[in-house]
């Protein structure tokens, strides 16, 4: 009888454990803001990595990971990656193209000395800025992920680019209330969310 209570009580804890580890994880802000301008994101945690792009101050970043004192963060579309011209054929359609062989690298930079950020495979189409010493400059893939210090980004439910003198100067705001319908019809609520501007 102690055996099963033993086990039992091993069992419920390993599953609690557990949950307290996806907590964990969940804690995680799932959507940040960029708090300077010209932040770069960065193709690995370090600033020896290539810069893949600048954000400005008020971008939101949607963050997967976080490492030390860097986030990973989904690549924006404005970032540029590379990938080598020969696994690439144009199509008809401008600024597209196939890819044409299995598990192409794409890299930060126009060559194999920088960082691998993914692979494609045919017959992924892709967008295609540009040509640069025999490599195509593209669009990031979806999914594809850079880094950037949590120096520059910010959880405030402040709105983006608010400053410190408009708020010491005590800016009114105007009120939006949404009107949410949940399932039941027994529970109504108001959801008043802030909004820049004065009366």
């Amino acid at each position: 009888m102690r055996t099963i209570k033993l086990t039992s009580a091993i069992f419920i804890l390993f599953f609690v454990l557990r949950g307290v580890s996806f907590c964990d994880e969940g804690k995680l802000p799932k959507v940040g803001f960029v708090r300077n301008d010209a932040a770069n994101v960065r193709a690995g945690d370090n600033i020896n990595f290539k810069s893949l792009c600048r954000l400005e101050k008020g971008d939101p970043v949607r963050i997967v990971e976080k490492r030390y004192s860097w986030f990973k963060i989904v690549l924006p579309k404005r970032a540029y990656l590379y990938i080598k011209s020969d696994y690439m054929d144009i199509a008809r359609e401008k600024g597209m193209g196939i890819v044409n062989a299995d598990r192409v690298n794409f890299r930060a930079g126009p060559g194999t000395k920088y960082s691998i950020l993914g692979q494609v495979s045919k017959p992924e189409e892709l967008h295609v800025l540009g040509e640069r010493d025999g490599w195509y400059r593209i669009v990031p893939p979806k999914g594809t992920t850079g880094w950037i210090h949590s120096s520059q980004i910010t959880f405030s439910m402040e709105m983006p680019g608010e400053t410190k003198k408009e708020r010491a100067a005590g800016t009114k705001k105007e009120v939006l209330k949404l009107r949410l319908i949940p399932e039941s019809p027994k529970s109504r609520g108001d959801l008043t969310l802030p909004t820049e501007g004065s009366k």
